[in-house]
């Protein structure tokens, strides 16, 4: 019965069975066996067991195996290459089972075949798998890494690898995520983490949260040796943890350049003198330095995010409104003089200049930039004022010159003359008007030295000042009082002065302005009249007055500008009224010398009245 049933097996198994005896001949096969190897039972019985395997040396290896005398083993297991009958070679793994007899000598072998070309088909096709994984993942610039629910590393490529810094060389599969950054710690890996620092310890374990805790937002940290990485990791629907890190070390050099770049402009914004503003294409304040936001009265801060119109000055609005409003692509840079006024600060003109970036035809942001251009406005109004009293310097000189001209050669000819009828008369032996003659000829000598002199006193007074200084108008009035004392005396004269000013100017400059006026209204007195002369002063906002009137004849309107020319003279008998006609022109020169101005009242018809007026901003400030 036994018998029957280990047949019934032996023919059922589904393996193929081979029994060979102690010299490897074939003694019997199963069913599986003859269809594995394609052959007849007559075609194998008694013949070697060599004939089924694929080569000599992997016959040989299966004897080295089993080797009967020196392995005590009953049992041997190994994987060898067959042949068919066909020629096809399968690979096979062989179990191969010593048979002993009683007196333990061994009768023989039962060997048990199992076919593995498929496992070995589906082991190549992994490990072709696996390979090509590898040479995708070593592609992978990026750090690349998968970790299991249990954070045990299951995949891993170059990248990863050498972002791990010194933990580089100690990974391997299975190993956690918590021993990487550990021994990444260790070998100063991480500067934000420095070895025994105090932080550490709270520095690894945020790193170990955020890795077991994934977002889907990445992490930038300093690494190594002043490098940079970012981090991301994936949670999968499996548990498993996907890890990417990638060196973005250019990147943030780039960032941290473009940072510095930034703070270097902005900087450079708040240290410039001009007002630099970005502003929305409806006013909104983007950004303002810190010049802009002071000359309106307030800080950078309260002004982002705010209206500009609600800082700028009431009447600036509406052409703020429009200069806004009216931007146009191809005009480019639109520039504008204005003056501002400002309670508490000085008159300020500012240089707006607005620019608009356009993104198509639609305004995207105006760049708005203010230069104070107060020094240049000023300096140009100046030089506007120094040019026209150039011209009527000028001007004056022409005339001067005709005038210098004309009444200079008056006494040369007087003198001319009579020389020549002297001569006439001494060849006629006329001797009886040589002595008329010989008068007028010093008369005209005379005369021409009194303008001669006259003519030094008018050029040597400067149309500038050199120094400045307070002078109280009475002192100089009192000094010219004295110096005209005997005048005064000789025409029984009385000279009532008032409160007078005091303002900014040359003193000894002044004594002579008011000598001349004095004087004038003393020499011009009507005969039958006790000469009155009255000196006062007056001042308003801007102006100090000098005033000095008299009750004598007076002068004509029609020759109030004429009178201030050099010598004009509107009396030509010097019997009656003698002088050169130079006094008004000197005193014209002193006035103008002030920066002052000095006119004929006409509408004072009780004589003459003077009237000289000072800036009381005069002084250094307009040398």
């Amino acid at each position: 019965m036994q018998d029957h049933f280990a047949r019934a097996l032996y023919e059922m198994f589904p393996e193929p069975v081979v029994v060979v005896d102690r010299q490897r001949m074939i003694l019997s096969l199963n069913e599986a066996a003859l269809r594995q190897f394609g052959f007849g039972e007559e075609e194998l019985l008694g013949q070697p067991a060599s004939i089924l395997y694929a080569t000599e040396d992997d016959y040989a290896a299966c004897l080295n195996k089993r080797n009967v005398e020196n392995d005590p083993s009953p049992i041997t297991e190994a994987i060898y290459a067959f042949k068919r009958k066909d020629g096809t070679v399968f690979s096979a793994r062989l179990r191969s089972t010593r048979v002993d007899g009683p007196d333990g000598e061994s009768l023989g072998f039962i060997g048990v075949i199992h076919d593995i070309s498929d496992i070995l088909k589906l082991d190549k096709a992994r490990r072709n798998a696996r390979k090509i994984l590898d040479t995708a993942l070593g592609a992978i610039p990026e750090g690349f890494a998968i970790f299991d629910s249990e954070e045990r590393l299951m995949v891993y490529n170059e990248a990863y690898r050498r972002v791990c810094g010194p933990a580089g060389p100690f990974l391997h599969l299975g190993m956690t995520a918590a021993d990487i950054i550990r021994i990444a710690y260790e070998g100063g890996h991480y500067p934000e983490a420095p070895l025994g620092s105090p932080l550490a310890a709270e520095w690894i374990e945020s790193r170990l949260f955020d890795f077991r805790n994934p977002t889907g937002h990445a992490k930038v940290f300093p690494y190594a040796n002043n490098r940079w990485l970012r981090v991301e990791n994936f949670k999968t629907k499996d548990g498993n943890t996907i890890a990417l890190r990638i060196d973005v070390t250019a990147m943030k050099q780039t960032e941290l350049a473009l940072e510095r770049q930034r703070q270097e402009y902005l900087s450079l914004l708040q240290n410039i003198p001009d007002l630099v503003g970005r502003f929305t294409p409806d006013r909104q304040v983007l950004f303002v330095n810190r010049n802009y936001a002071d000359f309106f009265g307030t800080t950078p801060e309260a002004m982002v995010g705010t209206d500009l119109l609600d800082h700028v000055p009431e009447r600036m609005k509406e052409p703020t409104r429009l200069a806004f409003d009216t931007v146009l692509p191809e005009e480019g840079i639109r520039s504008k003089e204005v003056l501002h006024v400002r309670p508490g600060r000085p008159e300020t003109w500012i240089l707006w200049s607005l620019l608009a970036v356009f993104d198509g035809t639609r305004v995207s942001e105006v760049i708005s930039v203010g230069r104070d251009i107060t020094m240049q406005m000023q300096q140009q109004e100046r030089i506007t004022r120094q040019t026209l009293e150039l011209q009527r310097k000028n001007d004056a000189l022409n005339q001067f010159t005709g005038t210098v001209s004309h009444d200079l050669k008056a006494p040369l000819r007087h003198i001319a003359m009579f020389s020549d009828m002297i001569n006439d008369d001494l060849q006629a032996g006329n001797l009886e008007d040589l002595p008329s003659y010989a008068v007028h000829l010093r008369q005209s000598a005379r005369r021409m030295d009194r303008l001669i002199e006259s003519l030094l006193d008018y050029s040597q007074i400067a149309y500038q000042i050199g120094n400045w200084a307070l002078v109280p108008l009475s002192d100089a009035v009192t000094d010219a009082i004295l110096n005209l004392g005997s005048l005064i005396r000789a025409a029984d004269a009385r000279v009532d002065v008032g409160d007078l000013p005091v303002i900014r100017g040359d003193a000894e400059l002044l004594k002579r302005l008011a000598q001349n006026l004095i004087g004038n209204a003393v020499k011009y007195r009507r005969p039958d009249t006790k000469p009155v002369v009255r000196v006062y002063g007056e001042s308003s906002t801007d102006t100090d007055y000098l005033h000095v009137e008299d009750n004598g004849i007076g002068i004509d309107p029609r020759f109030a500008g004429k009178i201030f020319d050099v010598f004009q003279r509107l009396h030509r008998d010097e019997s009656v009224y003698q002088g050169t006609g130079i006094g008004l022109a000197l005193a014209k020169r002193i006035v103008e010398s002030h920066n002052g101005r000095i006119e004929l009242d006409t509408s004072f018809t009780g004589g003459a009245r003077f009237t000289v007026a000072f800036p009381k901003d005069n002084g250094s400030a307009k040398e």
